[in-house]
């Protein structure tokens, strides 16, 4: 008995270790931007508009319209970092807290070993290779906060890290 038991966590620590990027949708980040973004856009998402370190996309994210932005190092272009903005929301006050309360409790849920808020060093992460965090946020140009989900990867913030020095 002894020995299932220790094979069996011997088996979820070698899994939790195997996992050395943050995945969004299916994605790992830590990649290519290029590739990352294409494979968004296979999943539906519209193209909209991007620069060196940020390509922005639109769609239908958990059932409601969102801008997602992914953020990636200047000079390797490695993805370090997906915001969700719920755009569909803004201004909606009620869907805003419903919307929110859904978002904590997925993440709560999947993400249940986690502290996934304000989390503002590496020091602070709950996780070795990623942080979630949400909140509310005014965009440019809007009179409306509306809730925004992110998703960072250690690594790739390490070499944004890195590549600014």
């Amino acid at each position: 008995m002894r020995h299932t038991l220790f094979i069996i966590l011997l088996g979820m620590f070698l899994c939790a270790k195997a996992q050395e990027h943050s995945v969004f949708l299916g994605i790992e980040l830590g990649g290519d931007k290029d590739e990352f973004v294409d494979a968004l856009e296979d999943k539906g998402f519209q193209f909209e508009e991007e620069d060196d370190e940020c390509t922005t996309l639109s769609g239908l994210f958990d059932g409601v319209g969102a801008r997602i932005e992914v953020q990636a190092t200047p000079r390797s272009h490695t993805v370090h970092l997906v915001t969700v903005y719920f755009v569909e929301i803004e201004g909606n006050e009620v869907g805003l807290l419903m919307k929110t309360r859904q978002i904590r409790k997925q993440l709560r849920r999947k993400y249940a070993e986690w502290e996934y808020t304000h989390e503002r060093n590496l020091e602070e992460w709950s996780s070795e290779f990623a942080r979630i965090s949400f909140g509310k946020k005014r965009l440019q140009g809007n009179s409306f906060k509306t809730l925004f989900v992110q998703w960072q990867d250690r690594r790739g913030w390490e070499t944004l890290q890195r590549e600014k020095q």
